[in-house]
């Protein structure tokens, strides 16, 4: 019970951390939308967050107001990390380049459109699915499905207790 390491400060708060299981990379996601991956290790920051942090990420991503609320890894492959937010999730392939501020950040749909040649010049690191609503959990398993868990707002509302459902402005 003694203190490894301390991972650096920052000015944003963290909504989402969580350490590799294979890697012992912290990954932290913060309010102002900023990722970041700390080797526990190497008690350093890892070369794929300092090249992040370097060219900056796509603006529409940094423009999003919604906080990431889970970080999970891919159990088959340590270079994907699975962040979702209450609307969408995103698989990171760090194995892929970041996107430039002029590509298309939702390009999934461009790429199937694509042929093989072209979708790998516009391939970038970030696959987003924004299909679903008031996510709760999205989770990867071991043998590589995906578990998305979603309950609409007014589901959960609606079992609330009277004094929380209670409006008190603008009744």
């Amino acid at each position: 019970m003694k203190l490894h390491c301390s991972v650096p400060a920052y000015s944003s708060c963290p909504t989402a951390v969580f350490i590799h299981p294979t890697s012992c990379n912290l990954v932290s996601v913060h309010a102002d939308q900023q990722i970041f991956e700390f080797s526990l290790k190497q008690k350093e920051y890892t070369e794929w967050s300092r090249q992040l942090q370097r060219q900056g990420l796509h603006p529409l991503w940094l423009q999003r107001d919604t906080p990431i609320t889970r970080v999970t890894f891919n159990p088959k492959n340590p270079a994907h990390i699975v962040l979702h937010d209450t609307f969408m999730f995103c698989i990171i392939d760090q194995s892929l380049p970041l996107p430039e501020a002029e590509m298309k950040l939702y390009n999934q749909m461009l790429l199937r459109s694509l042929p093989q040649p072209l979708r790998l010049r516009e391939s970038h690191a970030f696959k987003i699915c924004k299909n679903y609503q008031h996510l709760l959990s999205v989770n990867l398993l071991e043998d590589l499905s995906l578990v998305v868990v979603e309950r609409p707002l007014l589901d959960i509302v609606s079992q609330l207790p009277a004094p929380v459902r209670q409006k008190k402005f603008a009744t």
